[in-house]
């Protein structure tokens, strides 16, 4: 039997505590370190597209050609977070 990959596009804010998409925040390193979170807080949240997997929630690939980036972000459970937690999370992960 094959599995197949179900895989679509859809549309991700980009505001003060990580990537928004379907209810669930996501990070990756690259984009902390470009600041993206810090401009959503300073200057208002964004929309890009994201491809995803159907029924797979770990992960989704963000493409901003504004920004240029092109990458990977996983998903973080930040949800019972303040904001400045959720910036010190940010800090703390982009270290490693």
């Amino acid at each position: 039997m094959t599995n197949h990959l179900k895989a679509d596009v859809g549309i991700a804010t980009i505001t003060a505590q990580g990537i928004l998409f379907n209810g669930r925040f996501y990070t990756n390193r690259a984009v902390i370190k470009k600041k993206w979170f810090v401009l959503a807080r300073e200057e208002g949240q964004w929309k890009i597209p994201v491809v995803y997997l159907h029924n797979y929630y770990e992960a989704i690939i963000i493409i901003s050609l504004k920004h240029q980036e092109v990458s990977l972000a996983m998903w973080v459970n930040i949800e019972d977070l303040n904001l400045e937690e959720v910036e010190h999370y940010h800090k703390e992960f982009s270290k490693k």
